[in-house]
Formats: C-alpha cells, structure tokens, sequence
C-alpha cells in the first residue's frame, strides 16, 4: 500500500503538467501570454514551439504571427521574420504594429530600397501616421547617405571633373512607379545597376525590386553590349526572377550597324517566358541624327499559333544639349510591352493576353549632369491608356513617374 501511495505521489506532477501542456494550446491567450513572457526573457526557442502550435489551430491569430515574426527578426534571421510579417500585411492592411515591425525588420537587414517600397505601401492603407512617416523620413536620409559616399568616394579617387567618355564605371539607382484611375493600387520598381566598361564593350549587372499586386519580387539581369568594331556592336540580355509579377525567363538579342554618318539600323529578338506560356518578339529600329536632334522608330511583331501577327511599336525624338549626356526626350507608343507591363485577373497572371490589348502611351524624360559630369540625373513622367483585359472597349489610365541617379568614376 506504502508503495502504491508513493508511486500516485510521483505521478501526480506528471499528469499535471501534461494537464497544462494541453490547456495552453487549447486556450490561445493564455498560451500566447506565456510564449510572450519567454521571449521577452529572451527565450525564443522555447517561446517559438508554443507558437506555432497556437497558429495551427489559429492561423489567423495576428498578433500571435507577429510575436513569432519578432523573435526571429530579434535573432537576426530577417529571412525568416519576412516571411511571417508578409503573410499578415498581405490580409491586415491596417494593421501598425505589424508595419512597423515589418519595416524594421528590413532597415535591420540593411534593405534599405525593400524598406522604403513597405513604408509607402503602409502609409497608403494608413495615411498620415506620424510613426510611418518618421520611418519613411529615416530609409530617405539611409538612401541619401549611402548616395553621397558612393558619389565622395568617386569623386575623391578620380577627380570631380573628368570627362564623361573616360569613366570604367557607372553606379546607378532607379525608382518607378505606376498610379491608376480606377481598381488598380500602386505599383512600385526599384533597381540598382553597375556599369563596368571592358575593352570589348560595356556590362551592365541589374537588381530589380518590384510591388505589385500585394506581392513582392526580384529580377537579376545583365546587359552586355560587345563591340565588333567602330560602326557595329551587339545588345546581349538576359533576366531571371523566381518571382510571379515578373516574366521567369527573358532574353534579348541584337546588332546595330551604322549605316552613314547620320543613320543608324538594328534588328534582333526578344524571348520572355511568362511560366504558363512563351513568346518570342522580332523587333527593329531605324535612327537618324540631324545637328543636335535624334529620331528614332522601333516595330514588334509577335507570330501567334491559328492568330493574327501581334504588333506594337514606339517613335521616339530627342533634342540633345552640350552633351550627349543631356537631353530632353518624347515617346510615342502603340500595343503594349510585355516585358514591363503585366495585370492580374485574380490571381492569375495575364501577361500573354496582354500583348494583344489596345494601349497608347506618352512619355517625356528630361536627362542632366550635376555640377560634375560625374553625376548624371534622369526624370521622366508618362501617361498609358490601356484597355482592360476583361472588359474589351472599356480603357484605364496610368501614370508613370520615374527617377535615375547615376555616378560614374
């Protein structure tokens, strides 16, 4: 009898603890103040299991999604964090805490351009925070300080006043964005490019962020333009992305010759792979240099399977200044192109169809050097008319803002 007692005393402690184990996976709150207790203790492995159990029977538990997203941020695992903080902006828009954290999350990781593209997206759903608008305040000076030193730095190792034909290398930031009349939010193209002059032409490696339509992604892409000799060179391209609001696959190929003193000629290809489906462009260009002024005409075609061939095209004119770094710029296009313009029905992609809707644009750009012609400067703003994919005959406006800052050293 003395043992029996002894061993339900030994037991007890047991079952009690296995008691409360199933309690706080059942009882969401009490469970999450105590995961919260422990990684504010700086217990995250132990706070991160209770967790996750909670958000397996409570997948839409914010706050507890948020906690978890925190404690991997805290650790340094911004990878991670991201995910999580992604996964509750994408459905609780107004959710501050959960920006705020997000944004964090990525100045932590130093992506200073991913941190802005969030701040705006946040500032959209909740304007006028004042909290928002401090963070937005803080990426500029980021960026604004990381501009200056890459351009100090140039400028001490080569000198403020070298001229534009001797620079090797060219660093450039890009921003776009995309701003709709009506259903469409937003969209959002940030890009950083080095430009590397080789003995047999230029290189130009490119990272390209994009927002839109509530998701995020990353394009890498090169440039190369080899030299075959004073009057001909190739245009080389490829990109990559393994995200979905831009093309998997694309590629480019073509040769310019010139022709006389005052004209230039090209023909090539464009190859994009949209992941449901492929297309191949065969596109040319005519251009013609008068005193300070270049014109410029360039068709697409598309061959389609039992379709009619898909068309588009552009007719661009420049005046130059001084330079040829300066100028201002119009284009004029018809069709739409598909390596920069994609929409979603849903949640599918329809970048294919997309080809073939009517669309006419507009675009000015207006390009400069700074005090030092190490500095160069691009401002454009452009107006789309583009039919609706699901509606023919029914037509949306866009407008397209963009700015470039490159230096060269």
């Amino acid at each position: 009898m003395e043992r029996f007692l002894l061993l339900l005393l030994l037991l007890i402690p047991m079952i009690l603890f296995g008691q409360e184990e199933i309690f706080t996976v059942t009882d969401p709150d009490k469970a999450y103040t105590r995961a919260r207790e422990m990684a504010f203790e700086g217990n995250y492995e132990g706070a991160r299991p209770i967790l996750l159990d909670i958000l397996v029977e409570y997948p839409e538990y914010s706050d507890v999604r948020n906690l978890l997203a925190k404690t991997y941020s805290w650790e340094g695992k911004y990878r991670e964090a991201r995910i999580h903080f992604n996964q509750i902006t994408l459905t609780d828009k107004t959710n501050l805490e959960v920006w705020i954290a997000d944004i964090n999350n990525e100045l932590y990781d130093a992506n200073e351009i991913v941190a802005f593209s969030k701040v705006t997206k946040a500032l959209e759903h909740l304007p006028g925070e004042p909290e928002l608008i401090s963070l937005k305040k803080k990426i500029n000076a980021r960026l604004l300080k990381q501009s200056k030193a890459v351009q100090e730095e140039a400028v001490a190792l080569k000198g403020p006043n070298r001229e534009a034909g001797n620079f090797k290398h060219t660093l450039g930031l890009i921003s776009n964005v995309d701003i709709f009349d009506q259903v469409f939010d937003a969209q959002y193209l940030f890009g950083v490019e080095y430009q590397h002059q080789t003995k047999i032409g230029k290189v130009i490696p490119r990272i390209s962020h994009a927002s839109r339509f509530q998701q995020t992604g990353l394009q890498y892409e090169v440039d190369a333009y080899p030299q075959i000799d004073k009057k001909n060179y190739f245009y080389l391209n490829y990109g990559y992305s393994a995200s979905g609001i831009f093309p998997r696959h694309r590629a480019g190929a073509e040769i310019y010759k010139m022709m006389s003193k005052t004209m230039q000629m090209s023909a090539g290809l464009r190859y994009i792979d949209f992941r449901e489906s492929a297309v191949t462009m065969f596109t040319a260009s005519v251009g013609l240099y008068s005193g300070n002024y270049y014109f410029s005409a360039r068709p697409y075609l598309t061959p389609r399977n039992n379709n009619p061939m898909g068309y588009a095209g552009s007719v661009l004119a420049r005046k130059y200044g001084k330079t040829g770094d300066n100028y201002v710029g119009l284009t004029l296009s018809l069709g739409v192109s598909p390596e920069s313009q994609q929409l979603f029905a849903g949640e599918t992609l329809l970048s294919e169809s997309l080809l073939y809707v009517e669309s006419q644009q507009i675009l000015m750009e207006y390009q400069f050097t700074g005090k030092s012609v190490a500095n160069l400067y691009k401002a454009s703003l452009g107006l789309t008319r583009q039919e609706f994919v699901s509606q023919p005959g029914e037509f949306f406006l866009a407008m397209t803002v963009g700015f470039r800052y490159n230096t060269r050293f």
